[in-house]
């Protein structure tokens, strides 16, 4: 089946949401906790693995930071109200309480203490600063956003590719 390359995940569907002032949806009481790592920080951890890593061995990649969903969004929303020009607080509203879907998770936790040992990796950024950059880059590039969440991206693989886009 075809799919849409979509942002879909909570910090890009967040800030196109704040964007669009469209609600925020928020899993049970948003208590859930995840480990949150900037994305440059990843891509340099997976090449860091890639090339100096033991052959055969598991490296566990994390921010060593976890924070509840409830209190990403309320932090998001503040840096997203201040880079929009908005009052602080203007996009609280947004935040939509949705039932939780079945079998979700309480915690994703990782360990990464392995790769930070073996191969001397930590995050270059804190969160806050990698979240400021993923802003910074949703904001610079708002066209692919908006080609992306309304199906131009669709049809555009499909005039490029003659077909769908298939998984």
């Amino acid at each position: 089946m075809g799919q849409i390359i979509s942002p879909e995940k909570l910090i890009p569907l967040f800030i196109n949401n704040i964007i669009n002032k469209k609600p925020l949806p928020v899993y049970g009481d948003g208590k859930y906790t995840r480990d949150w790592l900037y994305v440059i920080d990843h891509a340099v951890a997976i090449d860091l693995i890639f090339h100096k890593g033991r052959n055969g061995e598991t490296y566990n990649i994390g921010g060593f930071n976890e924070w509840q969903n409830i209190d990403l969004v309320r932090l998001l929303i503040n840096k997203m109200d201040e880079k929009l020009g908005n009052p602080p607080g203007t996009s609280d509203n947004l935040i939509t309480y949705v039932k939780d879907r079945p079998g979700h998770d309480l915690r994703y936790a990782i360990d990464a203490t392995k790769i930070n040992k073996e191969l001397g990796w930590y995050p270059s950024v804190t969160f806050e600063e990698g979240l400021k950059l993923t802003i910074d880059w949703y904001f610079d590039n708002q066209e692919w956003l908006k080609n992306v969440t309304t199906g131009a991206y669709q049809e555009y693989y499909g005039k490029q590719y003659g077909g769908r886009n298939e998984d």
